[in-house]
């Protein structure tokens, strides 16, 4: 009997990470077998060339891409270009392969920041379940496209950055991978909101504090003026990313194209706010794959409302994931080709981070939440997969 119950306890111990690498060898099956759409490879074969705008070549798409002044430049962050340019060089570049790993990665700092709140083995691995296969992560860790690639990248800086400022809290850290995740992301840079203001209303001497400011704004502000110049070179404009001229895959201008999803106008409006909330929390699987509700694939979060720790870290927290999810719906679009919405990427560390830290018990029923979104998130993911021909089509 003793030895039953021992047998017993050892499998609900190990299951979770049984279940996780079974999860991971779906995603990497498909990583490892899809090419990708070569956005960023492009843009680093031209950095290579000491270019700024894509180099043509045979059957180009000029999808997500912005022309202007007889070139076609990128709309996303350089930094994934820039990090592959080696890989490029040599010849051996495999996207899937890479963000593979990164999500590898992304699943350990998950499970990191959880122990660092004495959270068992067991219930960390419930969290890193919970964040990369039953969140809108899953959606774009399954498939290696450019812009997936750049979210994987953004949630692996900002869960980099959370697990430092936890740990050994240097802040020029700190800024640096925000600054990073920026660079990949471009709304994943405001999650330096929280830690700004972390310093600025935290303990001790002013000079203090404004010294702290300083060592985590220097690095974060060099990315930022590095993105300016950026910019200002390939558009004459630092605040111009390339999405106001952004093309969509039929070759139009995203602000004339109104379908859902995307609404006609100006990268940014505060207008785009209201049917991009809807969409966020109430949208409805669809063959247009334009948005998916929050509580339908993540079911789980419903336990934020248990969170009864409310010190100025989780004020700030709480602040910081508002004005980011304020900032990406009033993007034009809502992200096509994703699970759920996968825009929420920019902030959803942070909500994991509080759900940690005020040390939320994951009873059977929370762990059943979770189970329930990696099976609902696997289907969705599976629909998604299956409807992408008829979609890219049009």
């Amino acid at each position: 009997m003793a030895n039953v119950k021992r047998g017993t306890i050892a499998i609900k111990r190990t299951w979770p990470f049984v279940y996780a690498a079974l999860l991971f060898g779906l995603i990497g099956w498909l990583n490892f077998i899809t090419p990708g759409d070569r956005q960023h490879i492009r843009l680093a074969e031209s950095f290579l060339e000491r270019k700024l705008f894509l180099l043509p070549g045979p059957l180009t798409n000029w999808a997500d891409t912005a022309p202007f002044e007889g070139h076609h430049f990128s709309v996303f962050g350089p930094l994934p270009a820039v990090l592959i340019m080696p890989l490029v060089w040599t010849g051996y570049f495999h996207q899937g392969q890479l963000s593979f790993v990164v999500s590898l990665l992304v699943f350990y700092l998950c499970f990191q920041l959880a122990r660092r709140f004495d959270y068992s083995h067991n219930d960390s691995c419930w969290f890193a379940l919970a964040f990369c296969f039953a969140t809108s992560f899953v959606g774009v860790a399954a498939l290696p496209g450019s812009t997936f690639f750049a979210h994987v990248l953004a949630v692996m800086f900002l869960f980099l950055a959370i697990n430092e400022y936890e740990g050994r809290g240097r802040l020029w850290v700190v800024g640096g991978l925000i600054g990073l995740a920026m660079a990949s992301r471009a709304p994943a840079g405001l999650n330096i909101l929280f830690f700004s203001l972390a310093i600025i209303l935290g303990v001790g001497p002013i000079r203090e504090r404004m010294t702290g400011l300083a060592k985590l704004l220097l690095p974060f502000s060099t990315v930022v003026g590095l993105l300016a110049l950026y910019n200002f070179a390939r558009f004459g404009n630092p605040l111009e990313s390339g999405y106001s001229y952004q093309l969509n895959g039929f070759g139009a201008p995203y602000a004339d194209w109104n379908v859902p999803g995307n609404t006609p106008g100006p990268p940014l409006s505060l207008r785009y706010i209201p049917d991009h909330l809807w969409s966020f929390l109430f949208g409805l699987p669809s063959t247009d794959a334009v948005g998916t509700s929050v509580l339908l694939i993540s079911p789980f979060l419903g336990y934020l409302w248990l969170v009864r720790r409310w010190d100025l870290t989780n004020k700030l927290i709480v602040l910081n994931v508002v004005v980011v999810l304020v900032a990406i719906l009033a993007f034009r679009s809502t992200g096509f080709e994703q699970i759920g919405y996968r825009f929420s990427l920019d902030f959803l560390p942070f909500v994991f981070w509080l759900l940690m830290r005020s040390q939320i018990e994951l009873t059977n029923r929370f762990k059943g939440l979770i189970l329930l979104a990696t099976i609902i998130d696997a289907c969705l993911t599976a629909f998604f997969l299956a409807s992408g021909v008829d979609r890219r089509h049009g």
